[in-house]
């Protein structure tokens, strides 16, 4: 029986998620005169935030938690419910780091809570593709019983 495996190997999951993170810090240290060009764009502001953070969400949850791992369900709970609370520290740590630099932006708790959303949407969707993908599930299923 051959082995399908998934996308890129789990380590370059890892500089993915880590990169992304690296591009959204980069993001939010942008001074606002350089945003002027993107204002049209930035009408979708929260938009921007939920998407940026459901990326997050879907890099981390793959590098913490690989289709393939043994117990991948019990993982996925752990991993996730461990990713949603750092990620709201980090969505919230980069609200309060934008008002306190000198570069003329404003920490909005609003953006705060966009990220959120996004990282749970990103979490969720993550699982979603595991049960899509036939990951085993902990809990046997009434045709395994018999």
């Amino acid at each position: 029986m051959t082995t399908v495996r998934f996308g890129l190997p789990t380590p370059q999951y890892w500089g993915l998620a880590v990169a992304w993170t690296m591009l959204i810090l980069a993001g939010f240290s942008l001074p606002a005169s350089s945003l002027s060009p993107a204002r049209t764009f930035l009408d979708f502001d929260k938009g921007i935030h939920a998407a940026l953070f459901a990326v997050f969400g879907l890099l981390w949850m793959r590098a913490l938690c690989p289709p393939d791992a043994t117990e991948v369900w019990t993982a996925l709970r752990r991993r996730g419910g461990q990713l949603l609370g750092t990620g709201v520290l980090f969505a919230g740590g980069t609200e309060v780091y934008q008002h306190l630099m000198p570069i003329r932006r404003m920490g909005d708790p609003y953006d705060a809570l966009a990220d959120g959303v996004g990282l749970l949407v990103g979490i969720l969707l993550y699982g979603l593709f595991l049960r899509r993908r036939g990951a085993q599930s902990p809990v046997p299923s009434a045709s395994q019983d018999s």
